[in-house]
């Protein structure tokens, strides 16, 4: 199982005992408004579908907890090439999602193959789009994507970061 850590965070495996954080904090509509694939509300039967689904995934594949002093802070992964995250609402404006992001998407270009990733974020979700730019995503269009949580379309940026993006950006913050 792969364990990234930063300063801050241990980036780990999650584990059956998340299931209670992680629906407390999908289960504020302030959290899973964001998402595209999180219902609302979020129940336990949520909670234990997403585990198994991330005890099945591929080998490209890496879903993370964020933890801090062992606090489940959010989840994060890359799923066919593609960035997702999200935050628990109390530890939003710590740098977490850019430290998080950061250490994955490292890891995620140190494997040969790996040339691109893409991501995208709800038009409205300053935060992410900061996270995202940083971390050197060229924003490639909008569109829009169906919202469990909202039961709606809703309109969103498209980005993606080649290898040779990532590592510019890399240089950038030296």
């Amino acid at each position: 199982m792969t364990t990234l850590v930063t300063d801050r965070l241990t980036l780990r495996a999650l584990q059956e005992e998340d299931a209670e954080a992680i629906v407390r904090e999908l289960g504020n509509f302030n959290v899973s408004r964001w998402t595209g694939r999180v219902p609302f509300p979020y129940g336990p039967d949520d909670a234990r579908a997403f585990l198994a689904h991330c005890s099945t995934l591929a080998d490209d594949a890496l879903v993370l907890a964020i933890a801090r002093a062992d606090e489940l802070v959010g989840v994060i992964g890359i799923e066919q090439d593609e960035l997702g995250y999200w935050l628990a609402e109390p530890h939003w404006g710590n740098g977490y999602g850019t430290e998080a992001a950061r250490a994955v998407v490292d890891h995620a270009f140190t494997a040969p193959g790996r040339e691109e990733l893409i991501a995208s974020y709800h038009l409205g979700n300053a935060a992410s789009r900061r996270i995202l730019l940083g971390l050197g995503f060229i924003e490639i269009g909008e569109g829009s994507a169906f919202s469990k949580a909202r039961q709606a379309e809703v309109p969103h940026m498209k980005l993606r970061l080649t290898r040779n993006g990532w590592a510019q950006a890399k240089e950038r913050r030296r």
